[in-house]
């Protein structure tokens, strides 16, 4: 097994590939803005684009307050998440390791005393269509020790792919590559 880091930082990172993940040597981050259309284009439903701000809102929220089960919600059964430090080789993974992977950091960090706050901003849609989207989201990463000492962990890069079903917006695949080291 190999060992790697993920974003979610400190020793309690540093541990070995979850079930079923694999180095993603294909995934980085999203540094180029290319979209295939203009993003002031009009020709998407305003209603879709509402729902996924919503969803990456909610993911946030649900991370944040360590609902696990809540959070793992927002992801399609076989949704791949991909998550890298600077330096480091991203690590994908999906399935029932990734939601047992993310379950137990979640309950790590909520024992830890920390509070963490993710602040979503700019939510660009790269594409958008009636069924999938495509998007980036830049954010910034707060954390609270002790309930008075406030500190910025690290700004965030996101890319997510999303698809719509029966029951709404969920994320296909997530990229998570915080532009610097996250520790505990």
């Amino acid at each position: 097994m190999a060992a790697f880091a993920l974003p979610c930082g400190g020793a309690a990172a540093q541990t070995h590939l979850p079930e079923g993940a694999t180095i993603a040597t294909d995934a980085k981050p999203l540094r180029v803005f290319t979209p295939p259309r203009n993003p002031g284009s009009t020709g998407f439903s305003a209603v879709d684009r509402l729902a996924i701000e919503n969803l990456i809102r909610a993911y946030s929220l649900a991370y944040d307050n360590g609902q696990a089960d809540a959070w793992l919600g927002l992801f399609t059964d076989d949704a791949v998440f991909v998550a890298g430090m600077p330096g480091g080789p991203a690590v994908a993974f999906s399935g029932e390791g990734f939601r047992a992977f993310w379950r137990e950091r979640m309950k790590g960090f909520a024992a830890s005393g920390n509070v963490r706050r993710h602040l979503m901003s700019n939510i660009v849609f790269i594409d958008q269509s009636d069924a999938a989207a495509h998007v980036s989201v830049v954010g910034l990463l707060a954390n609270t020790s002790d309930g008075r000492t406030f500190s910025v962990v690290s700004s965030l890069n996101y890319e997510g792919w999303l698809v719509k079903g029966a029951d709404g917006w969920k994320i296909a695949r997530w990229h998570d590559f915080p532009d610097a080291p996250v520790g505990q």
